[in-house]
């Protein structure tokens, strides 16, 4: 048995093939479960993933005390406004993030919603580098997949190989649907915010450079300063090597204790955890937000809209990128071809309690 397909996808094809070949007729009663997993030398979770599968294209029927019937030789035509539902989608984060951080909890709940109203259950785990997904998927009942931030691009390959229906968010792939936030414009505004407000010696703090956010971010916040003629000093680009906000906090209390050159009059902070951080590092020395530091996140987080002062930051409209997601991998659930697009969020400046004009 070749070990790139899916043994429930080739069960699917193998029962497919006998019924429109007249081995199962119409009428028919399949064999039993117990009979299929034996032949097929599988579970039951892995066979009845492949008689859902023909179940839903009206070949087969199961009938309670009965058995599993053949309904047709010829499957049901596909009807392009039929909506696919009763299916696992996979919310993969990669390992080394969690779920409880605010981001990813809110898109998570987000799109659980969304796609609860197609009739879809989302559910979350993390993927490894090295761990084997063909068995995740088999294990969760998976018809689709998520794929969240930073994944393996070995995952993404088996997924596009075995034509699984999935979607990249904030991240890009050339080969699936890619939906993340405008990155680099949305940095590119905080720059032109904080310049606008009269600041020109800036600090950064960025997250994990690995990161495809963190780097765009980067270049749009740079790229606003260079415009202007003005130099973000590479000692001012503090980098935590993480999303937490107990690194901000440690990284930046350690740096307006210390630092001895002139000090920025605002920091920009790669999302809200970090924001959040360096808002209270910068209390704890002694200094004041707004008044002596300025600070701006990114990200517009309810659950950063409660803290006081609140702080100014970049909407990234996780709702926009929620909709999005569903409504591809929706497309493709219903036999729609997995178009390899970049869609990106639309992003705009939100005004806080954390940003002091200069001017």
């Amino acid at each position: 048995m070749s070990r790139k397909k899916f043994r429930y996808s080739m069960i699917y094809d193998d029962i497919k093939k006998g019924i429109l070949n007249g081995v199962y007729k119409k009428g028919s009663l399949l064999p039993t479960e117990q009979t299929l997993s034996s032949n097929y030398d599988v579970n039951r979770s892995t066979l009845r993933k492949a008689m859902q599968m023909l179940a839903d294209e009206g070949l087969i029927e199961k009938c309670p005390g009965k058995g599993t019937i053949v309904l047709s030789n010829i499957p049901a035509e596909t009807d392009s406004k039929k909506i696919t539902t009763n299916k696992n989608i996979g919310f993969f984060l990669p390992r080394g993030n969690i779920i409880t951080e605010p981001f990813y909890s809110s898109l998570f709940n987000v799109l659980e919603k969304n796609f609860q109203e197609n009739g879809c259950s989302l559910i979350y785990t993390t993927l490894h580098g090295n761990d084997n997904i063909s068995d995740k998927i088999t294990a969760l009942g998976l018809s689709g997949i998520v794929f969240v931030s930073n994944v393996s691009q070995r995952h993404i390959d088996f997924a596009v190989e075995e034509k699984i229906p999935c979607v990249l968010v904030n991240n890009y792939s050339n080969k699936l649907p890619s939906i993340l936030s405008d990155n680099h414009k949305g940095a590119y505004l905080a720059g032109k915010y904080l310049i606008d407000h009269g600041h020109k010696n800036v600090a950064i703090l960025s997250g994990v450079r690995s990161y495809l956010s963190n780097q765009e971010r980067l270049e749009g916040f740079i790229q606003a300063f260079q415009e202007a003629g003005i130099e973000v000093k590479s000692e001012l680009i503090l980098e935590t090597g993480s999303w937490l906000y107990e690194a901000a906090e440690k990284l930046c209390f350690d740096f307006f204790s210390k630092y001895a050159g002139p000090f920025p009059t605002a920091l920009f902070a790669f999302n809200d955890r970090l924001a959040t951080g360096a808002v209270n590092a910068i209390c704890k020395t002694g200094l004041s937000v707004p008044n002596d530091v300025s600070v701006i996140g990114y990200d517009n987080l309810s659950y950063y809209n409660i803290l006081s002062p609140r702080i100014s930051t970049i909407e990234t409209h996780i709702e926009v990128i929620a909709e999005a997601t569903v409504m591809s991998m929706m497309w493709q659930l219903n036999g729609g071809n997995r178009l390899a697009t970049k869609i990106l969020a639309p992003v705009e400046v939100i005004s806080g309690e954390t940003v002091l004009s200069l001017i």
